[in-house]
Order: C-alpha cells, then sequence, then structure tokens
C-alpha cells in the first residue's frame, strides 16, 4: 500500500496535515472524504504516480492530521491544501476529489482559481444542490448531514461510545456492503475513528456545511471556472436520484464531463480500474491545455 511513498507532516495556518507523497511528474492532489482517510485512495494512487508527483493528505482533524481551530470550512481546508501544496513548492495543480475532499476542492476553485489546473469530483453534488433537495427519501440516507451537524457535543459523545459500529455503519450506508474495503483499509479508517479529536472534526466539518458553507456558496453563485472537470458518480448510489450530476456541475464548470460508475459511493475502492482509467484520460486531456 502507497509503496515507494513518502510520508511527511507539514504545519500550515492553524492545522498540520500528514500526507503521503510519492511518484515525479505535474502535481496531483487527492482529497479524501468522510468517514475515511487518505487511505481511500490505495488502490489507485500508485498507478496515478506513473505520471503524476501525487500528493494525498488527510484534511484537517481527519486521520493523522491535526486541527489547531475551531474553523472546518471548506474555505479554511481549500487554504490548508493551498498552503501544503505551496510548501512543496506548487504554485499550481490538478486535483481529484471524493466527497468532503470534493467540497473542498469545489471552495478551492472558487477561492484559489488560479491554483487549480484541473478538478476531478466524484461522487457528490454541489453543497446547495443537496440542501435544496432534501426530502424524506434523501434525508433517510444522507441522515450524518443533519446528525453530526447538532449543536453541542451530543453528536461526538454518542459516536464516541462505539465509534467502530458507528465507523462500519457509516460506510455500509453510503456503500451497501463493507466487503469492499480492503482490510488494512479499513483497519486505517476504524483507528482513526477511535480518535475522539478525528469524531469531532467530522461533527464541525458537518456543522459547518449545514451554516458557513451554504454562506459561502450562496455568496458565489453565478461563478463559473473553464478548467477541465471531471464528474464521476456511483450508478448505485444515491446522488443522482434528485439532480443529474453532470448538468448540476455545469453551472459551475460548464466544461464539466463525466459519468456513472457501477458502484456506490466509496467507487475509489469498489471500482479501482474503471476510476483510474477516467482519471488517467482526464488528466491526459488537461495536459494538452
Amino acid at each position: 500500500m502507497f509503496k515507494g511513498f513518502e510520508q511527511v507532516d507539514v504545519a500550515v495556518g492553524s492545522a498540520t496535515l500528514r500526507a503521503r507523497i510519492g511518484g515525479a511528474g505535474e502535481p496531483l492532489l487527492l482529497l479524501h472524504g468522510y468517514p475515511q482517510t487518505h487511505v481511500m485512495w490505495h488502490t489507485i494512487a500508485e498507478d496515478l504516480a506513473r505520471t503524476h508527483q501525487v500528493i494525498a493528505p488527510d484534511l484537517r482533524g481527519y486521520g493523522d492530521s491535526v486541527a489547531r481551530s475551531d474553523d472546518f470550512s471548506f474555505r479554511a481546508m481549500a487554504q490548508d491544501q493551498i498552503e501544503l501544496m505551496q510548501h512543496l513548492g506548487h504554485s499550481s495543480f490538478h486535483v481529484v476529489s471524493h466527497d468532503r475532499g470534493a467540497r473542498t476542492a469545489h471552495r478551492m476553485t472558487l477561492d484559489h482559481p488560479k491554483a487549480v489546473r484541473s478538478v476531478a469530483l466524484l461522487d457528490i453534488l454541489p453543497t446547495l444542490d443537496v440542501w435544496r433537495t432534501m426530502d424524506d427519501w434523501l434525508a433517510m440516507r444522507y441522515y450524518h448531514w443533519m446528525f453530526l451537524a447538532q449543536p453541542g457535543d451530543m453528536p461526538q459523545r454518542l459516536i464516541n461510545g462505539d465509534p467502530v459500529h458507528f465507523l462500519h455503519a457509516a460506510l455500509h450506508g453510503l456503500s451497501g456492503a463493507t466487503e469492499i474495503f480492503d482490510a488494512e483499509a479499513l483497519a486505517a479508517y476504524e483507528r482513526a475513528a477511535r480518535n475522539p479529536n478525528v469524531v469531532a472534526a467530522w461533527c464541525a466539518d458537518y456543522r459547518s456545511g449545514a451554516s458557513t458553507d451554504i454562506s459561502h456558496d450562496r455568496a458565489s453563485e453565478g461563478r463559473q471556472n473553464q478548467i477541465n472537470c471531471l464528474v464521476l458518480w456511483g450508478s448505485r448510489g444515491i446522488v443522482d436520484h434528485h439532480v443529474n450530476p453532470l448538468e448540476a456541475w455545469r453551472a459551475w464548470f460548464p466544461n464539466a464531463q463525466g459519468h456513472a460508475v457501477d458502484a456506490g459511493h466509496f467507487l475509489v475502492e469498489e471500482q479501482p480500474q474503471a476510476v483510474l482509467d477516467a482519471l488517467l484520460r482526464h488528466l491526459s486531456d488537461a495536459a494538452e491545455i
């Protein structure tokens, strides 16, 4: 897993980010989502490192990254990644992202448009679209959006009573099966879930997603970015139930292209070859511009 990669800890403005770095070529930032860590990229990171320098960090507060403030907005998370990449000598780079990492990537394209050469967004809708289409069907499947966002420490107190059970329930609820996860990767997610600081970060992330991030995105509506954008989603998942993901993202990225993959939410781990093939085509097209 991550053969040939080095592990680094980089202090940024209000966090210290743990990251794996490997390969050579144009810089490529991989951003994971909830409730995982950078380990989710283990299925394709080594292949991507054959053509790119791959940087795979844990988001602030997630995994082995440490937050030194209570700001868990996507704006803060995006700033973390900009500073990480600058520290590594990269003023611009490609981004491949999943779930909360993809929301971080979206905010990065808005706040730091010159830094992002291309972006891939995996299995999400824009944040505003999620809230606008939240009905009983979606709320039952995205219950964690409301639960984790509750004020105070109630959610993390309940989760910390049996964090591994909660993790497995979250993974199963979004994927339909925990059997898709490699044993070593699942152990890494479990280790992170046992850390009360990580659980607190999950909650702070979703709390911001129900408040600050909505305000930021509303203020940014109408702003478009012409970069190459790849949108992938799981055909057996949730995101295309109410809205066509490609059309939703074209409101922000008019050049967006993409398609469904025969998978659930965790398509990188369920269908790594299909995702890798799509990413390599996307990155090759972006390199030609």
